[in-house]
């Protein structure tokens, strides 16, 4: 069920971009555009990471801090053909041990309400829903902000 150890997390870089975004592409009805992600990059280069798997990016995930001690989590991505395999958890598990080094508090993210495999992910990594945002998405779908305590 989890990813062998050919894989590694690291941080991601420009060249990552191209393969960032068409995992963005594949993996969101509203993907991020390519200069948004490029603009993570240098706000947060140190909590955007990568997930490789025999040299090719297969996921990536998106970390800010707000207000010193607020981690949140701005986008976790699979590659389609890849899920199921440990590498959201992979990602997951690293941006957490990064957050708690950085003497983060909280985490929060938001998802979709009808991602229920993103939803499971999260709740089985021990985040709660906290409430719902209504009409977060642009198509109208409703957002869960999900937390968790560090």
């Amino acid at each position: 069920m989890f990813a062998a150890m050919s894989e590694i997390v690291r941080q991601a870089t420009e060249k990552d971009l191209n393969r960032i975004f068409e995992i963005e592409v594949a993996s969101f009805k509203e993907p991020y555009p390519k200069s948004l992600l490029y603009m993570y990059l240098k706000l947060t280069p140190e909590l955007f990471l990568v997930v490789e798997k025999n040299g090719n990016i297969v996921g990536y995930i998106i970390g800010l801090i707000r207000l010193g001690r607020l981690g949140h989590i701005v986008s976790l991505a699979v590659d389609p053909k890849e899920r199921r395999k440990g590498y959201g958890t992979l990602l997951l598990n690293t941006i957490l041990e990064r957050f708690k080094k950085l003497k983060v508090h909280k985490v929060r993210l938001e998802v979709r309400v009808s991602n229920v495999a993103a939803i499971n992910l999260y709740k089985k990594h021990g985040f709660k829903i906290a409430y719902i945002i209504k009409n977060f998405y642009l198509d109208g779908e409703d957002a869960y902000v999900m937390v968790k305590a560090l």
